[in-house]
């Protein structure tokens, strides 16, 4: 920690020399500080120098990115963080000037992984298979895929989302 040129090194270099740690911890420090108050410029700073977060800082970034999310071990249960210790969300805003809902890649993914079944199997059944092929996919992926899904799923245009289950 040599050259001081913004303060957010400057913080740092304050930390790394009374407090004795490394540099990686000291950048931690201050990155984890501005985070809680919902500000991102030191992380953005750093990430311009090849800095590499350490694992409490990912941990913040992934509660701020994504506060809600299902368990992984029950996929019917909803776990929220603590809004004590993560108060700020990041959320994408869009700045094209485009109208209307963006395509959530999730779920154009899934019906992508659905249509690909789909036509692999209307191949296989020949001409007319279209309706036994959608029958044949219901079984197979359900019953958190429904037929009215995959028919969506099949269609030539922008993906609704699939609600499935929570």
């Amino acid at each position: 920690m040599d050259e001081i040129d913004n303060p957010f090194d400057g913080e740092a270099a304050r930390i790394f020399h009374e407090q004795g740690v490394s540099e990686q911890e000291a950048r931690d420090f201050v990155v984890l500080r501005y985070l809680r108050d919902g500000d991102t410029s030191a992380l953005a700073h750093w990430l311009m120098t090849n800095y590499d977060p350490g694992k409490t800082v990912k941990l913040m970034l992934s509660y701020m990115l994504q506060p809600k999310r299902q368990d992984a071990e029950d996929a019917s249960k909803e776990l929220a963080s603590d809004p004590n210790k993560v108060p700020y969300e990041l959320v994408a805003k869009r700045r094209d000037g485009k109208s209307g809902r963006p395509v959530e890649p999730l779920t154009a993914e899934k019906n992508q992984a659905i249509q690909d079944l789909y036509n692999k199997l209307v191949t296989e059944i020949g001409p007319g298979g279209s309706d036994s092929a959608v029958s044949h996919l219901a079984q197979e992926l359900g019953p958190d895929i429904t037929m009215s899904m995959i028919k969506e799923a099949i269609k030539g245009r922008s993906p609704k989302p699939i609600k499935g289950k929570k």
